[in-house]
């Protein structure tokens, strides 16, 4: 892997996105900056060590479904968004889109905006 200021934002965004799909929380925090915040639903949860103890939730929440990503949009050199869903499991086909802000190789922000209910 490149050194983390010579990432792009998407490709910070893209190796976040595989960590994901292995289910590993430790790998899911990896690229987030050590004062990064994550505002999910009505929830925020403020830096690196904070940020990774809430993925440590996710396999469970999903019961056995998986997280399918689609479309993303560089919308600026720094901010990527990412839709995605869910297959599977009891959160089958909850949905929505992610937007992930990107400085110095690092995930400093990430907001989650669900579709409709949570999981």
């Amino acid at each position: 892997m490149a050194e983390s200021a010579e990432r792009s934002a998407r490709q910070v965004v893209e190796d976040h996105l595989a960590a994901v799909l292995t289910g590993d929380p430790v790998a899911m925090a990896a690229d987030y900056a050590a004062d990064a915040v994550l505002v999910r639903h009505e929830a925020s949860y403020a830096g690196a060590a904070v940020i990774a103890e809430y993925f440590t939730s996710v396999p469970g929440r999903l019961g056995g479904g998986e997280v399918r990503f689609g479309e993303r949009t560089v919308e600026r050199h720094n901010r990527v968004a990412v839709r995605w869903r869910i297959a599977g499991g009891p959160a089958d086909g909850t949905s929505g889109r992610d937007t992930f802000t990107v400085a110095g190789g690092l995930i400093v922000h990430q907001t989650v905006a669900l579709d409709a209910a949570d999981f």
